[in-house]
């Protein structure tokens, strides 16, 4: 893969040593019923169709039959198991082959495309190299760039209204889903033109020119190779296993020879071209088992409406079929609800019939309304809980069914983990770049390989990678990173806070201290060990540079993150679920990347992200994965398909959610092909009516499938709320176990928490409350002491917020020690003792448009006292010049602020003119000491009037003026006067007396700069009343003074006098 032999060593060095453990395989108590001993029994002599609904032991007969046939004799390597899905296939692999004593060569149960892949590359000649398969991922990583050629050139002649959508998601799915179809039907771009014809359809031409030349495209050669590589997509593979039996008759009957029985399991997911690929290969003993309720799989192309016309076809060539009655599974409460559900479907079929023999003493299904996403969530968390502590059942022995992901995933699973419950999240959701574990490390491969430059565009990219795990930081201690950059930074260094922060990430110094900069630094080092690596190793693979990466992550303990996680994995418990989950998705990651290589050995590391970075759905890539824990499982129904626990919740049944009736391929017609070609010689009303039928049904499938997991306990749930409502099917599900109801339903209220959380503070309530009797408090008080005991920390009323003395009360500065204090500290602390204390210590806010603008204003102003033959026009030329580096925002907001500032500096301008005093200096620094305090600071302006006395004025950019009556006692003012009469300016001119001071605010709406003056002020009053501001600041209690700034202050949220700021106890 590209990789030194040093850089291999060094990555087997660091692999751990693991020891294998095999799980122990559970005892079958098992008794068959007479249906079931006559298909493990069945000769073999006639096909054999098995019908059965759900949890009527149809797998479990499935392998019962073939362990029966190897007790008989036959040779396990002549026996072919085909299933849908690969989870599928390798548990019946591991039940027949660990309970068998005969081995067998190869695998006894697969896939259709597995047994299609191993067919097409038995037929490639040796003088030819293998083919390439596609994975569904890259098949639509490789359509999405066929539609960018198609949106710059138009090869396929696309009418002009779909230009625009040519480039989008939505539309390479739609087309997608169009080729999968007719594929698996057989079709061939010729014969889909003419279906344009016959229906009507305005794009299956232009879709059929581009089949076409996807076909072709794919015959493409391999850079740099010789031969050429076939390269077959997902729907094609198995029309091209048929077409190679097709052309090698030899083959075909080798494979008849060898395959003298074959097994289907869950035969309602086939489609069209898995039916004939089996017609193909069955010539002697085949048995087929199927549910038509529960197929879920029509969106992959699966045919339950032509399975009946199968088994009719099979029956007429002396097939047998047994029905399978009789639920092994379900408590019969669970039973009758899913019959319930079945019943609904069209049609007749006699295996909704179902009789349950569980006996449980006390099943229990609810359907129950609750007011909002998180009730929903705490009380599934409850009742999983509940049942966990009350009745023993394993966390493993419980799921979470949703019909989609969406928020409602989050909430479920941030619910259950507050409640201590472990949780496994299904990661078959998200495609794997959108997976959160993956995204940080394809981000910081991206930033070293320069495919994503480092500058302020990206930086929102960046500013995510530093808020990852392997960056370490959150919102807070970035502000404070910034805000100590900007304030190391050199006078004249104009840069921003935003250009600063990127710049210390490329930089090896940088002006403040590494360790208050941790997560800049350890983004810093990654970034330099991955860019050192590809200038040493130019031709570096992407599964290498990954590599990389991972292995020298840190977290924000300096700890790797690749030993932290297998530690958690390793230990268990809700955080370990996590780890081993994550641990999980980096091996896809891994896998995904070296499998990338093999395939295309000259590409380079970009194109493998661009192709995750495109994808819409999950690559099909294999894993090893640990034996989980203890765990709830969330999945979605497609997931939990063939799987089954002792309590399920089926939740999110919401109206437009499910069912989805929203019409799948409506654009460009793929579920209209599917009835085009199932009824033939139909309308095209006539194909959306019978399309949008077909959606109802596979919607009710769903919730077949959905309501049948559950063995004792279902709860359903759905919020009831007046922008969101239940779904049709939860009503349908609700009248049949609670009874119409007549009037507003009843909502469901959340049951306290069986958490100690939960009964501490019920506790603490009844402890304090002035209603509660002696006797419950007494008894409150008994229980605490019994928790605390029990190391219940939040028992101990030692840890009750409200109810300790403050930790600490001494001064921040003992009496007596000098105090710096600011001008505009000085003001601050005046207004609210409490609001400057806060903003002093990290609750300012860090860079706004807005401050960044007054500087750039300051900046601009300065520049007349160093340049005063700058004209207006060259001031403004300046401005929108360097206004790129000034403002970070984009489009009409940049603009709006740049028109803002062209109109404060117009104001300014016309204002410096029409003064008729001196000026002095801009931007002086001074330092005044009075008593304690050190008074320092900086003028924006130092101005002399004709008879000598001296001004300070104090440019301002807010856009809300200070009132005439409140500037009158303004202390930043007053403190810039008391430095000119202490003689801070003595340098510029020898007078001391103050002529006064001025606010000049030109970021209000008024037409020209307003002008707030100040009488020149006593100095030996105002330094009283510094030392009484200097003792305040170095204190230990702080006062929140109500003013009229309140509305606008950043720090009211932690203000005790302002209603949401106030403590819990205070409440």
């Amino acid at each position: 893969m590209g990789l030194d032999k040093d850089l291999m060593t060094n990555r087997r060095s660091e692999a751990p040593k693991l020891e294998l453990l095999r799980k122990p395989l559970p005892e079958l108590n098992f008794s068959y019923s007479e249906k079931q001993s006559e298909v493990i029994s069945h000769s073999g002599k006639n096909p054999l169709i098995v019908l059965g609904g759900p949890g009527t032991g149809k797998t479990q007969t499935l392998i019962a039959q073939a362990l029966a046939k190897i007790d008989a004799g036959i040779d396990p390597n002549s026996i072919l198991i085909l299933t849908f899905g690969r989870d599928r296939a390798d548990y019946l692999r591991d039940e027949i082959s660990l309970r068998s004593p005969k081995t067998a060569n190869e695998p006894l149960a697969r896939t259709f495309h597995a047994l299609a892949f191993s067919i097409v590359r038995m037929a490639t000649s040796e003088d030819k190299p293998d083919p390439i398969l596609f994975s569904g991922s890259e098949q639509d990583s490789y359509i999405k760039q066929m539609l960018l050629t198609d949106s710059a050139d138009n090869l396929s002649g696309w009418p002009a209204e779909l230009k625009a959508a040519l480039p989008t998601r939505g539309f390479a799915k739609e087309l997608r889903d169009v080729l999968l179809r007719a594929t698996e039907r057989g079709l061939y771009p010729e014969k889909l033109s003419e279906y344009a014809k016959t229906y009507a359809e305005n794009y299956w031409s232009q879709i059929a020119k581009f089949w076409d030349r996807y076909i072709k495209s794919l015959a493409m050669r391999e850079e740099g190779a010789a031969d050429a590589k076939e390269r077959i997509d997902p729907s094609g593979l198995i029309i091209a296993a048929m077409l190679r039996l097709q052309d090698n008759p030899n083959l075909l009957s080798d494979l008849r020879a060898k395959y003298s029985v074959i097994m289907v399991d869950e035969f309602q997911e086939s489609d069209i071209s898995h039916r004939l690929l089996l017609s193909y290969l069955s010539s002697g003993d085949f048995t087929i088992f199927a549910d038509p309720d529960s197929t879920i799989g029509r969106f992959r192309g699966a045919d339950p409406e032509g399975l009946k016309s199968y088994f009719n076809t099979l029956k007429e060539k002396g097939a047998d079929e047994v029905l399978l009655i009789e639920n092994y599974r379900s408590s019969a409460a669970i039973v009758e609800l899913t019959k319930s559900v079945a019943m609904k479907f069209r049609g007749r079929n006699s295996v909704r019939d179902v009789t349950a023999l569980r006996k449980d003493e006390s099943p229990e299904v609810s359907v129950l309304r609750l007011q909002s996403q998180s009730d929903e969530a705490s009380y599934i968390a409850h009742a999983f809980r509940s049942a966990h502590l009350h009745n023993g059942v394993p966390w493993s022995e419980m799921a979470v069914i949703v019909r989609s992901p969406g928020p409602a995933v989050a909430a479920i699973r941030r619910a259950l983990s507050l409640s201590g419950v472990p949780t496994r999240v299904d990661t078959d959701v998200f495609s794997l770049a959108d997976n959160p574990v993956v995204k940080p490390f394809l981000t910081l491969a991206e930033f070293a390989l320069g495919a994503i430059e480092i500058n302020a565009e990206n930086y929102p990219i960046m500013e995510e990678l530093l808020f990852s795990e392997i960056g370490g930081a959150d919102p807070i201690s970035l502000r404070r990173i910034r805000q100590e950059l900007s304030r190391t930074r050199d006078e004249s260094d104009l840069r921003s806070a935003t250009e600063l922060t990127l710049d210390a990430i490329t930089d090896p110094i940088i002006s403040i201290p590494w360790e208050n900069a941790i997560p800049i630094k350890r983004i810093n080092d990654l970034l330099r060990r991955a860019k050192t690596l590809l200038r040493k190793h130019p031709k570096l693979s992407i599964s290498d540079l990954l590599w990389e990466i991972w292995s020298n992550a840190e977290n924000i303990e300096g700890e790797k993150i690749s030993s932290v996680w297998r530690t958690l994995a390793l230990r268990g418990g809700s955080r370990g679920g996590q780890a081993d989950r994550d641990l999980d998705t980096m091996l896809e990651l891994f896998e995904s990347a070296r499998r990338y290589v093999e395939r295309f050995p000259n590409s380079k590391p970009t194109e493998y992200i661009n192709q995750i970075r495109g994808e819409d759905i999950l690559g099909d890539t294999i894993t090893l994965q640990g034996q989980k824990a203890e765990l709830v499982a969330i999945l979605t129904v497609h997931s939990a398909k063939g799987r089954e626990w002792e309590i399920v919740a089926l939740a999110g049944m919401q109206d437009g959610i499910w069912p989805n009736l929203k019409a799948r391929g409506s654009l460009l017609g793929s579920d209209r092909l599917v009835e085009a070609l199932r009824s033939q010689s139909i309308s095209r009303a006539e194909l959306d009516e019978s399309a949008s039928q077909a959606l109802l049904e596979d919607e009710r499938r769903l919730l077949h499938v959905a309501v049948s997991r559950a063995k004792k306990s279902l709860l359903i749930t759905a919020i009831t709320r007046e922008d969101d409502e239940p779904s049709r099917f939860f009503e349908e599900l609700s009248d049949f176990v609670n009874g119409e109801i007549d009037g507003e339903p009843l909502v469901t209220q959340i049951p306290r928490p069986l958490t100690s959380s939960a009964l501490v503070a019920t506790l603490r309530r009844t402890l304090t409350s002035e209603f509660s009797s002696v006797v419950d408090r007494e008894l409150a008080a008994a229980l605490l002491a019994t928790l605390a005991k029990e190391n219940i920390s939040s028992a101990n009323p030692e840890n009750w917020l409200g109810y300790l003395a403050p930790s600490i009360d001494k001064p921040l500065i003992e009496l007596g020690n000098l105090i710096y204090v600011s001008p505009s500290s000085i003001q601050n602390f005046t207004e609210c003792g409490l609001k400057w204390f806060l903003e002093r210590n990290g609750s300012r806010d860090g860079d706004s448009t807005a401050q960044i603008l007054g500087s750039a204003l300051h900046a601009f102003a300065a520049l007349l006292h160093t340049n005063p033959e700058l004209t207006p026009d060259e001031l403004k030329t300046r401005l929108n010049n360097s206004w790129s580096l000034i403002d970070m925002n984009k489009g009409w907001v940049k603009d709006r602020e740049l028109a803002r500032a062209t109109d404060m500096l117009e104001k300014f301008f016309t204002w410096h003119f029409a003064s008729d005093r001196k000026l002095l200096a801009v931007e002086k620094e001074f330092s005044v000491t009075v008593g304690n305090a050190i008074i320092k600071g900086s003028v924006d302006r130092i101005e002399i009037t004709d008879n000598g006395e001296i001004v300070i004025v104090d440019l301002k950019t807010g856009k809300t003026a200070t009132s005439a009556k409140d500037t009158v006692d303004h202390k930043q003012l007053q403190a810039y006067q008391l430095a000119v009469i202490e003689g801070a300016f003595t340098e510029l001119n020898p007078n001391t007396t103050s002529g006064g001071a001025e606010l000049l605010f030109v970021g209000n709406n008024a037409k020209s700069a307003s002008v707030r003056s100040q009488e020149p002020i006593d100095g030996e009053v105002f330094k009283v009343e510094v030392a009484e501001v200097a003792i305040g600041m170095s204190g230990s209690q702080f006062r929140a003074t109500i003013n009229d700034q309140c509305d606008r202050c950043p720090v009211r949220k932690s203000c005790p006098i302002q209603s949401h700021g106030r403590t819990v106890v205070e409440q």
